[in-house]
């Protein structure tokens, strides 16, 4: 029998635009039916073709409506994903999952209670580079991991204002918080690697800041007509944090975070450590940048004493340990955004609503993850002081 479509609202028209153009590569498996906004003029392209929307309410009333792709401001993340879970909506959010810890619990509480289908929609799991490097784990290529570091390093200043000089969204949020403000980029993937909420747990964070210093600057060159964005204390967002996290297993993992500095995107700047085998992915953007392997026995060059001296480049080892996904789907994903990650984040969503199991991303890595925020805040707050991570899912399963 053939099964009929998920049938998705895509709520946040801007961001929600590369939802729709995903979708419609999967062909019969997802239908988008209607998309929501609260800028009318936000809905014009899809007035002929969509039900369109601006009051979220009557999406979740839409008796057609199967799932909503969440892709609206993060501070409403996780409000509109309780409000539609609870109205028998599946739900696929966009990053982060929650802002504080209390929308956290709430969050699991409304998954757990409708046994419903969520999914935060870390595009950055599903990359290749990172994909294969998971393959390489599972089959013990890289002995026992010790330490791992993830970086999202993105000057997104300029998103931070209108072109009439006022404050966007971000630019609200980033103006008044001391926090790493957008982890799961950088913990995502390098939980996965490490088995978090499976094999291993957070136990312990701390986060340092450095000043905040970066968007006075941009204000001052780009909007000098808008003084107060040039203050020394109008900017609470520092412009780099790092994040340290020791697991219950003893890694340690680092996480930076710089919205603001100006220099060149590099989003996904990972390293992993094991006891047979190392992995470094200086990329950024630059693709003639490749990510680099070291593995013991296998990469040839040595000194004298038996230590090693060169990096080889990871897609050596692509054809002995492409991840499936990938071997199986290369040429479709390859044409999807996010380093074909979109492709595979979407079919995992759709698979697990129709089998009716947990995503590879389910809501407790989700909440895990963007709890991260709360969590540095707290430490920051207290003179950067060592925070306990909540094990969030022994505490909902016990």
């Amino acid at each position: 029998m053939k099964t009929p479509p998920i049938r998705f609202a895509v709520i946040g028209a801007s961001r929600g635009k590369t939802f729709i153009k995903s979708a419609a590569s999967l062909g019969e498996k997802v239908e988008i039916v209607a998309v929501c906004d609260i800028n009318p003029e936000a809905l014009l392209p899809w007035k002929d073709s969509l039900r369109i929307y601006t009051d979220y309410d009557q999406v979740l009333n839409d008796p057609n409506v199967d799932a909503v792709c969440i892709a609206t401001p993060v501070p409403l993340h996780a409000p509109q994903a309780i409000a539609a879970l609870n109205a028998g909506k599946h739900v696929l959010s966009e990053v982060t999952a929650n802002c504080t810890l209390a929308e956290g619990w709430d969050l699991i509480a409304a998954v757990e209670r409708t046994g419903l289908t969520y999914m935060m929609a870390e595009n950055y799991c599903f990359t290749e580079p990172v994909l294969q490097i998971q393959n390489m784990v599972e089959q013990g290529v890289f002995g026992e991991i010790t330490y791992a570091s993830g970086g999202y390093i993105h000057d997104c200043r300029d998103l931070f204002f209108t072109r009439e000089g006022e404050l966007t969204w971000r630019g609200g949020f980033h103006h008044e918080v001391i926090a790493n403000v957008y982890p799961t980029h950088s913990l995502g993937p390098v939980a996965l690697w490490l088995g978090i909420n499976r094999t291993d747990i957070l136990k312990t964070t701390a986060t340092w800041q450095s000043r905040s210093r970066a968007v006075s600057h941009y204000a001052r060159r780009n909007l000098p007509e808008r003084t107060e964005y040039a203050g020394a204390d109008f900017w609470k967002l520092p412009d780099t944090v790092t994040t340290c996290l020791r697991t219950e297993k003893g890694a340690l993992i680092d996480l930076r975070l710089d919205f603001a500095s100006a220099r060149p995107h590099h989003g996904r700047r990972y390293e992993l450590q094991g006891t047979r085998a190392s992995f470094s992915s200086p990329d950024g953007l630059d693709a003639a940048l490749e990510p680099l392997i070291w593995i013991e026995g296998r990469s040839p060059a040595y000194d004298e004493r038996g230590t090693a001296k060169s990096w080889e480049p990871l897609s050596k080892y692509r054809e002995e340990f492409e991840h499936p996904l990938w071997r199986e789907h290369r040429e479709q994903a390859k044409t999807f955004g996010h380093g074909g990650g979109d492709f595979f984040l979407l079919r995992e969503f759709c698979q697990a609503i129709e089998e009716q199991r947990p995503p590879m991303v389910d809501v407790y890595d989700a909440v895990t993850w963007s709890s991260i925020t709360p969590l540095s805040q707290q430490s920051i707050a207290k003179g950067n002081a060592p925070i306990e991570v909540p094990n969030f899912k022994a505490a909902r399963m016990a």
